[in-house]
């Protein structure tokens, strides 16, 4: 299965091909990572929450669903009306994991209900 890398991201947050505006200023890498090989694989996730284009939750899985070529439903929802937005050329990848072990699990566990899925098909990702 193909990978992401910090290359990847950076040329697609650089491409001013992105229709949906950022209000957070920056994204974790191995989050990334985790989300598009699930995408490849087939797995579906909950939407993108959106208010007027402007992401309000969902910036992981949106930039996942465009590099890995798969279509996510964007969900109008209400936003801080102080949400700045943040360019998606400045973004910030980042390289920690902002989850730990527990929080992986957990999230493996609720695709893999979501999807009708075992949840084993999530151990080398």
């Amino acid at each position: 299965m193909q990978e992401i890398d910090r290359l990847i991201v950076q040329k697609l947050l650089n491409s001013n091909e992105l229709e949906l505006t950022s209000t957070q200023k920056a994204l974790c890498l191995p989050i990334l990572q985790r989300i598009y090989k699930k995408m490849k694989l087939g797995i579906q996730f909950d939407g993108v929450k959106v208010k007027n284009s402007r992401i309000v939750d969902g910036h992981h899985r949106y930039i996942c669903a465009q590099l890995a070529g798969v279509k996510i439903e964007y969900m109008e929802w209400e936003i801080a009306k102080g949400a700045p937005d943040h360019e998606w050329s400045k973004m910030n990848i980042v390289e920690e994991d902002y989850e730990d072990s527990d929080q992986i699990k957990e999230h493996h566990k609720r695709d893999a209900e979501l999807n009708g899925v075992d949840e084993s098909i999530f151990k080398d990702l």
